[in-house]
């Protein structure tokens, strides 16, 4: 009887450690967010669309891929986002540190640590257009940025799917371009500014209302080095590089009368706008979007 007890006791002891729930997990404070490393290059996009979409320096993306100008990309082509040396963080008694390296932007090193730009700026003091120099040790987390939840993102693809483009797939020219010099920079169009750059709200270009169909200049002279809709948000896009360290971006338009290797004057009609009404306008200055309307005469 004793024995019959024993194994009867074995036999129930041996089904609740089968069904007995795992211990409780004490911390379940997410992760800290991934950055996003990598980018498929899908049809119609360029270099500089590419880093027009993550914020980063067209001559620093080159570096990293080992990139000559005329910068050619094919469909398919994986794209390194980050330098590889670049990822490991020093600490300091204040945070996670890190040191600017040459042609570095704030974007730039945003995204090489999956740290908002707004963070990173608030950490370190910085006023919009958020200007470092190579040298400077930036606070990348601290005691300010406790608390806040960062986005995860292991992979380009899934954050921001993209449909096969329309852009113009126009090769760039083997020759290197030459800018204009002693220009002013001049409104695009004529219209109502309904929305002004303000960076700490993402919007880092303006807005501006006019009709339906009207025509958008270049806002200087330059060379078209982006022009299709593969961009999400953007509707049909235009970039014009104007130097080797301005760009300006001109968006939601109806059509596009320009082609990627175009060069153009500020008396040239590059688009007519679209049906929304409302021209999306950019500048960035080293990869650094900054308020257009101090450029603006």
């Amino acid at each position: 009887m004793v024995l019959k007890q024993v194994s009867l006791l074995l036999f129930f002891s041996a089904i609740i450690g089968c069904t007995s729930q795992p211990a409780e997990v004490v911390d379940r404070t997410p992760p800290a967010r991934v950055s996003i490393k990598t980018h498929l290059v899908e049809a119609g996009e360029s270099l500089y669309s590419i880093a027009w979409r993550y914020d980063l320096n067209v001559p620093k993306l080159a570096k990293i891929n080992q990139l000559k100008a005329p910068y050619l990309i094919s469909p398919g082509q994986r794209l390194k986002l980050v330098a590889e040396s670049a990822m490991p963080l020093k600490s300091s008694s204040n945070g996670q540190i890190h040191k600017v390296g040459k042609g570095e932007t704030l974007f730039y090193i945003a995204s090489q640590y999956g740290v908002d730009v707004a963070i990173i700026a608030e950490l370190n003091d910085l006023k919009s257009p958020y200007l470092i120099k190579v040298g400077q040790l930036l606070t990348l987390t601290g005691k300010k940025v406790q608390g806040r939840k960062l986005v995860a993102s292991n992979d380009v693809r899934n954050p921001l799917k993209l449909p096969v483009s329309s852009a113009s797939v126009t090769k760039p020219s083997k020759l290197q371009p030459t800018y204009s010099k002693n220009w002013a920079w001049t409104w695009p169009i004529r219209g109502t500014l309904v929305e002004r750059f303000n960076p700490k709200e993402l919007q880092k270009g303006l807005k501006i209302k006019s009709n339906t169909g009207v025509s958008v200049y270049a806002a200087a002279p330059g060379n078209i080095v982006y022009a299709g809709s593969g961009l999400r948000g953007y509707g049909r896009l235009i970039i014009i590089k104007h130097s080797d360290t301005l760009l300006s971006a001109y968006a939601n338009n109806d059509s596009l009368l320009v082609k990627v290797g175009q060069t153009v004057r500020q008396t040239d009609v590059i688009s007519k706008l679209g049906v929304d009404q409302t021209l999306y306008f950019e500048i960035r200055k080293d990869g650094n979007p900054v308020d257009p309307s101090k450029y603006l005469d």
